[in-house]
């Protein structure tokens, strides 16, 4: 025992604080919660992530170290579509660590369920993808920091043993899984997806490659409203359902008359009718536009005009008198 007298006497009577872990917390509420959408993709990747870990990632129970730690599971729309699913190095903005975040934009409406768009094989293997990445960031030599290749060597060699084939430094997988975890998925009688027609030998992502091929790929989304000049073409997007009612100056001049931009799905082929603001009607007098749209340039204008006037009056007054 070790010398505790200089600790104060709560300190020396108290017990060692118990490290808990929240993880089986985090995962019981999620398989309950049935008002979540993705209460049932969760309790599946769950209970996967544990197959995983017994059979692939951490089989033998050692004596000199503890055993992997089970994932925390989530699901949000990650921003990017070429992102499947993530492993955060650091802990989340609920203080929890080993989260798997899986991108809720490959989630599609499947017979009144959420599916992964690639199908159940390709879903798994992206499961046991970041869980290497927690295996190696819990017990691998060449861990992953912050800002460093996120798929090294270690990482590469790791997948390669279980059947994954991901890319070196970029990850994305070669080719279907094979090998262990191959054995695995026809066990539980998950079937392979067909890539018979794929390009032997090819670098590329399986995965998209299937999307391309099954014509599911989907087109970029934006939720700006696009508005268009009709006279110049000029377009832009904006936050704005309403309409914002934003002139176009540079070309006001040439039509006499008020530009409005308009919504590029309104714009019809051939002139566009421009309507006159709200409180104007059919009866209103329409304004004659100056080409002078500046007082003061159009005052100097007259003044000039007054003055060339005035000389040559009296210049022909002289030579008549001459």
């Amino acid at each position: 025992m070790g010398n505790y007298e200089h600790l104060p006497n709560i300190a020396q009577s108290g017990k060692p604080l118990e490290i808990i872990d929240p993880q089986p917390e985090v995962r019981k509420n999620a398989e309950i919660a049935r008002d979540w959408e993705y209460s049932a993709e969760a309790a599946i990747l769950y209970r996967m992530a544990v197959l995983f870990k017994d059979r692939l990632l951490d089989p033998v129970l050692l004596t000199d170290r503890r055993r992997l730690p089970d994932p925390v599971i989530s699901f949000t729309n990650l921003r990017n579509f070429s992102t499947l699913a993530t492993y955060r190095l650091t802990r989340n903005p609920q203080g929890l660590l080993y989260e798997i975040t899986f991108n809720s934009d490959h989630y599609v409406e499947a017979g009144g369920k959420l599916a992964w768009r690639f199908g159940k094989w390709a879903q798994l293997e992206t499961l046991l993808h970041e869980q290497v990445h927690l295996w190696q960031q819990n017990f691998g030599k060449d861990p992953v920091k912050p800002g460093r290749v996120y798929h090294n060597k270690e990482f590469v060699e790791k997948c390669e043993s279980l059947g994954l084939h991901p890319k070196l430094g970029e990850g994305y997988h070669l080719k279907l899984a094979n090998g262990a975890f191959e054995v695995l998925m026809r066990e539980l009688g998950i079937e392979q997806p067909d890539l018979g027609r794929q390009p032997p030998d090819v670098d590329l992502d399986w995965f998209k490659w299937l999307l391309d091929f099954l014509g599911k790929k989907p087109k970029g989304r934006s939720s700006l409203t696009k508005w268009e000049c009709p006279e110049c073409g000029l377009k832009v997007r904006m936050g704005i359902k309403g309409n914002p009612k934003l002139q176009h100056d540079p070309y006001e001049k040439t039509v006499r008359g008020p530009v409005f931009l308009i919504r590029s799905e309104e714009k019809t082929a051939g002139r566009v009718i421009y309507q006159a603001p709200d409180e104007l009607n059919d009866e209103s007098p329409v304004e004659e536009y100056d080409q002078f749209d500046d007082p003061e340039e159009k005052i100097s204008y007259n003044l000039i005009f007054s003055a060339t006037v005035f000389i040559l009056s009296v210049s022909i007054i002289l030579f008549m008198f001459m």
